[in-house]
């Protein structure tokens, strides 16, 4: 009679960037929670600071493989590092040896990879988890109709079939796909901890308080930010907190000083101090240009976890959210002049009740303990 102890089921996490290694590490720690040993694949170049991860910030349970430096986000070689990274990601595997991999996409050259290992090695369980669409999601007219586009979009699309699971972090994200492929994945979407963080309003009494957190990047609608400012601006003196780094961070900064008040706090990495200064906001901006193929950005879930009620543009799974749960205000590019009037409408009850449902949206579908029952449903159904 064999008594030895059972081994594990071992899970690999493949994530390609820094940026996106929060839903790894709570993948992580779910999978670990049923008892699995996990491996998360990462680079070691960090995105976010364009700058090799140094040693004090990695992270246990982490393998960094080695990806080339690259300085622009959209450039070769960070495409090429992509590739490279893939290919190592997959070589790693071969010796490692997992019994389920759970493959963040992008790098769509992951996608292809890993299509190759399950061709390999058919046993394994392969789930491909859509966090991001490139290229639907770059802020460049006409670019998707394009060849390299075509190419870049076919290194994705064509290997899904081979996954047993796939996921998509938005609802906007899973209609895209099945459009394209006919293949409809789980919806499960992106989530950050709940800090428990203590609210005290501090709104003030005679202006117009806003909040503006994120990366400041090439997505961002500056020219759309500007305009509405200069609205609200005529009517009211409208101070904006700034939680922010980016490339086009001071850019923004110098554009909208003459218009704002603009109150720069850099980044702020303290929970309890973020919960404060969007104590202080009346709504918190999420104003991205209108070729961006975004469903619910970072920011968003930061926001609505902290109470803020949102001034977005986006199109999808937000902007539904806003319409029915009345936890912010839509933004028509086209009609600036009217959401300008929505916001100075509904700074008093109207703002507190949006608080209250915005918060009510991240408990019930945003927060950690939604995304484990949603995916342990997943997992264990048929």
């Amino acid at each position: 009679m064999n008594t030895s102890p059972r081994k594990p089921i071992r899970t690999a996490i493949l994530c390609i960037s820094d940026v996106y290694l929060s839903r790894g590490l709570q993948l992580q720690a779910f999978y670990e929670a049923r008892g699995e040993e996990v491996v998360i694949l990462t680079p070691d170049f960090s995105h976010r600071h364009k700058a090799p991860i140094a040693p004090c910030a990695k992270k246990r349970g982490v393998e960094y493989l080695h990806h080339r430096p690259y300085q622009k986000n959209l450039s070769w070689q960070r495409l090429l590092g992509h590739a490279e990274f893939s290919r190592d990601a997959r070589k790693y595997l071969e010796d490692w040896k997992p019994d389920r991999i759970h493959a963040l996409v992008p790098a769509n050259t992951i996608a292809r990879e890993m299509d190759k290992y399950k061709k390999e090695h058919p046993e394994v369980l392969l789930y491909f988890d859509l966090i991001d669409l490139w290229p639907e999601s770059l802020p460049v007219k006409g670019f998707e109709k394009t060849p390299p586009a075509w190419i870049w979009k076919h290194l994705r699309n064509a290997h899904l079939a081979a996954a047993n699971k796939v996921f998509a972090e938005c609802g906007l994200f899973a209609n895209r796909i099945e459009q394209q492929t006919g293949i409809r994945p789980e919806i499960l979407y992106w989530t950050i901890p709940d800090d428990k963080t203590d609210s005290k309003l501090n709104l003030p009494a005679s202006r117009l308080s806003l909040c503006y957190l994120g990366s400041v990047n090439n997505i961002i609608d500056l020219e759309a930010m500007q305009t509405f400012l200069s609205l609200l601006a005529k009517e009211i003196p409208v101070d904006l907190h700034v939680i922010a780094n980016g490339e086009k961070k001071a850019e923004m900064v110098e554009m909208l000083s003459g218009i704002v008040h603009v109150i720069d706090h850099g980044l702020v990495y303290d929970p309890q101090a973020k919960q404060d200064i969007f104590d202080a906001c009346h709504f918190g901006l999420n104003l991205m240009k209108s070729e961006v193929v975004i469903g619910l950005s970072m920011k968003s879930l930061d926001y609505l976890k902290g109470g803020l009620p949102i001034v977005n543009s986006l199109q999808g799974d937000l902007h539904d959210w806003i319409d029915t749960s009345k936890c912010g205000i839509n933004i028509d590019h086209g009609d600036l002049e009217l959401a300008a009037r929505q916001v100075l409408e509904s700074l008093k009850e109207e703002n507190l009740q949006m608080r209250a449902n915005a918060r009510r949206l991240y408990t019930q579908t945003l927060s950690i303990d939604a995304f484990e029952s949603h995916l342990n449903q997943i997992l264990t159904s048929r």
